[in-house]
């Protein structure tokens, strides 16, 4: 079975689920997907989070300050942000039976 692949040739294993109204594929690998949405900062005081706590996990392991002292995100194992949480993943990449990158390749 064909797999979806990033506009970089790698397999996709990210997708942004809504979609691109201009058509664009959805589709990303682990190194070309966007990272740092706000949609994964944690504020220091909201209302779930005790002033003065710490995040759960180490500083700079699993977690780090976007600004120091009131917006923290957690990382992945390689220290970087997550994608926004509108991107699916399979660690496997996303099976496809009619490949429209691949078809392009071999037909050029």
């Amino acid at each position: 079975m064909l797999k979806e692949l990033c506009d970089c040739g790698k397999v996709a294993v990210w997708c942004y689920m809504p979609g691109y109204s201009s058509g664009s594929s959805p589709y990303f690998c682990d190194d070309c997907v966007g990272r740092g949405c706000s949609c994964n900062h944690r504020y220091v005081k909201d209302e779930l989070f005790k002033e003065g706590d710490p995040p759960e996990g180490e500083e700079g392991k699993h977690w780090v300050w976007i600004v120091n002292g009131s917006i923290w995100t957690s990382i992945d194992d390689n220290g970087r942000e997550w994608p926004c949480a509108e991107y699916d993943y399979d660690p496997d990449g996303y099976e496809r039976e009619i490949n429209p990158h691949e078809y392009e390749k071999n037909s050029i």
